[in-house]
């Protein structure tokens, strides 16, 4: 089963994403910042991050600037979910980005490309 973690500090959105994601099929890990991302990418290794641009602590662009810096989860997928405009490099780091407020939908297929590219086009 693809395993999914959600770093979003807002509970009930991150709740959103959970139940979206786990009707999908995907088993979802969280956390509420990208300090505590860090900490389970380093006890389990999901196959792809969603990450919140504004969070406390560690913001999603900083957790992505510290996944691609180390070399064992540099190839690791990131869709990042924001309510702002994201400038052109920032969107390249990121597998996909997800502007606030979404579809299930539009996460759901977000996702789905994020995990094809990294897995060469294949279908997860």
């Amino acid at each position: 089963m693809t395993r999914i973690l959600v770093v979003e500090d807002d509970p009930n959105l991150r709740l959103v994403i959970r139940m979206v994601l786990e009707r999908a099929g995907y088993e979802v890990a969280e956390a509420r910042h990208g300090a505590e991302a860090l900490e389970s990418i380093g006890v389990e290794m999901p196959d792809l991050v969603i990450a919140d641009m504004t969070m406390p602590v560690m913001n999603g662009v900083e957790l992505i600037d510290r996944i691609q810096a180390n070399a064992a989860t540099a190839a690791l997928p990131i869709v990042l979910l924001t309510s702002l405009h994201v400038d052109s490099a920032i969107s390249r780091r990121a597998g996909a980005v997800v502007l606030k407020p979404f579809e299930p939908s539009d996460l759901l297929s977000s996702i789905e490309r994020a995990l094809r590219a990294d897995r060469g086009g294949l279908v997860p």
